[in-house]
């Protein structure tokens, strides 16, 4: 028994249309899968009885996805972390071209946390242009721009 990889990233959202206004529209991830799910299934899963969502998922590539999810009931209520607070996670996107990303973003009105910076200390991350931005609930996600090899 053993941990094979990851299959997918699941975030809580607010609101379906906001989350795919930003993960589908700006950062351009294509959308696998939508709808309405309820059930037996759903609360067992969940561990919630009468739960009941709309969701979608986005493909990450290499087969994996980033499934968001509005729970219609039972309701939530918005959380609120900062990157050092126990708990806390973020989701790490790898792109090609972080600067011009970031411009896009900036233009849309996304909020950073602070701005794209190279890592120079030695190690697997040198070269690699990181940044972390807000997305519309407030997650944090990291753009991740590789050096070339």
């Amino acid at each position: 028994m053993t941990v094979l990889g990851i299959d997918h990233a699941g975030i809580t959202v607010g609101s379906i249309e906001a989350s795919l206004a930003f993960y589908r529209d700006l950062l351009g991830l294509h959308v696998t899968d939508e709808g309405v799910d309820q059930g037996p299934e759903l609360d067992a899963i969940a561990g919630l009885s009468g739960a009941r969502i709309r969701y979608a998922e986005l493909d990450l590539g290499g087969g994996r996805l980033l499934e968001v999810i509005e729970y219609l009931a039972p309701t939530g209520m918005p959380l609120s972390q900062r990157p050092c607070d126990p708990g806390a996670s973020h989701l790490a996107l790898r792109v090609d071209d972080i600067d011009a990303l970031c411009e896009r973003l900036a233009a849309a009105g996304v909020s950073f946390a602070g701005r794209p910076t190279t890592i120079t200390a030695p190690g697997p991350w040198r070269g690699a242009r990181c940044v972390y931005l807000d997305d519309p609930d407030g997650r944090t996600v990291e753009l991740v721009q590789r050096p070339a090899v």
